[in-house]
């Protein structure tokens, strides 16, 4: 099997956008279009072994799978095995002109809005945004790390009675252990 390094296809087809999929690949209709425009890569990841990601063109189902949307066609690359996986070239965000269908339905006209009800639909997302911040990992005092060392310690020396066959030692250490 031929393979292209995916730096070259994201050269040929532009940078992709990850397509999650919230319902059933069937009734997804930007996959839909993107499949029959020839614009989709299933990357595989394995979740076993160290084995790289790679990719292919075309939509397959299945485990450990992300799928990428690219703006242009990616028929040039059926059959190939897309290696070195360059999770940093994917556009940032899901962008609403890449996600276009090939044929634009036909709809009726849109309906006048005056000015106070028209609103930037920038605007809109900023509103709906809510930023998280990442939590501190919590501080261990010095005094509180030596005294989980020193039960840790006095664990080990418990586990060291049992291998030996001296059950009532390891239980009655055990047992100073949790009374303190």
């Amino acid at each position: 099997m031929k393979t292209a390094r995916f730096a070259a296809v994201v050269e040929v087809a532009g940078n992709p956008h990850t397509h999650l999929l919230l319902v059933s690949p069937e009734k997804d209709k930007v996959l839909q279009a993107a499949i029959k425009a020839h614009r989709v890569m299933t990357v595989h990841q394995d979740l076993v072994g160290n084995k790289a990601d790679h990719g292919t063109v075309g939509f397959e189902p299945g485990r450990a799978r992300q799928f990428l949307i690219f703006p242009k066609s990616l028929f040039e690359f059926k059959g190939v095995r897309i290696v070195a996986v360059k999770y940093d070239l994917l556009e940032d965000g899901v962008q609403n002109a890449q996600a276009k269908p090939a044929k634009a339905p036909k709809e009726a006209p849109p309906e006048p809005i005056s000015h106070e009800e028209k609103a930037e639909p920038e605007e809109l997302a900023h509103e709906k945004v809510v930023r998280f911040t990442k939590p501190e990992p919590p501080r261990e005092s010095d005094a509180e790390s030596d005294a989980i060392q020193g039960i840790k310690n006095q664990v080990r020396h418990a586990m060291e009675a049992l291998e030996q066959g001296k059950q009532v030692a390891a239980f009655n250490l055990l047992k100073r252990i949790v009374d303190g």
